[in-house]
């Protein structure tokens, strides 16, 4: 019986801890790299908390990218779920978001882009609804996770280091997801054209740390993201302030 009962213990043990030990120091040839952050929300006075977005970003063996955030609003208890997969040139290939507010679940979207066609799907409590649109290679999906507005920012602007060039402008159309608290619509976007700037090359601190960066602007939205992966390491708008305040790269 003490020796059936020590196995028991010894089989659980191994059940419980035994996966994590043996699969810490594996690779998978699907990820390069991966890192994990949160990003924090402030007023325009600096201080007073809004909210997080905590994240997970992938960078796989094909160029392409993933990630998956959660975003909590405090200040006005809305909560959204988003995943992303980006190509090389950071063109969106399909994403997914649902989204929460105070009165409960809005609904979710699942968007899929096949060369120049935008598929959409949305769901939730008005039912089912699809829709396809026509879309250019300047495209961005805007699902409002904060942290992907700098892939938005980097779509076929993959090169980090360009010296000299500054306040480009460029070509941008959106497929802006609009999850309005208000009536009973679906959670579906709409193309939206728009112009980006690349202000520059700069060199960032926030609470993460000092990053290098590209800068861009559109309207009163600056972006700062971090060269490489285009993580987003500060973001502006409206004197609102968005920052990277954890952040590790594995």
């Amino acid at each position: 019986m003490i020796v059936r009962r020590l196995t028991l213990a010894i089989l659980f043990a191994l059940f419980v801890a035994g996966p994590a030990a043996v699969y810490a120091d594996d690779t998978n040839a699907n990820i390069l790299r991966m890192a994990t952050g949160t990003h924090s929300f402030y007023e325009e006075d600096g201080t007073t908390l809004r909210g997080q977005e905590h994240f997970r970003m992938i960078a796989h063996a094909d160029g392409s990218r993933t990630m998956m955030l959660s975003k909590n609003m405090f200040d006005s208890d809305r909560q959204h779920n988003i995943t992303m997969r980006v190509d090389p040139q950071f063109r969106p290939i399909e994403a997914y978001g649902s989204y929460w507010y105070p009165e409960g679940f809005k609904g979710s979207v699942r968007v899929i882009v096949d060369g120049d066609s935008l598929q959409a799907t949305s769901w939730g409590p008005v039912g089912r609804t699809e829709h396809e649109v026509s879309v250019p290679p300047a495209l961005a999906v805007v699902t409002h996770g904060e942290g992907l507005n700098a892939w938005s920012a980097s779509v076929l602007d993959p090169e980090d280091d360009q010296p000299g060039v500054s306040e480009r402008e460029m070509a941008r159309t959106s497929y802006f997801i609009s999850p309005t608290r208000e009536g009973d619509a679906p959670v579906l976007g709409k193309v939206v054209p728009a112009t980006l700037t690349r202000v520059g090359e700069e060199t960032v601190t926030v609470p993460a740390g000092t990053f290098d960066t590209i800068h861009y602007r559109t309207g009163m939205l600056d972006i700062w993201a971090i060269k490489g992966d285009r993580v987003l390491a500060k973001q502006i708008f409206r004197g609102e302030h968005y920052l990277l305040t954890e952040y590790e790269v594995k």
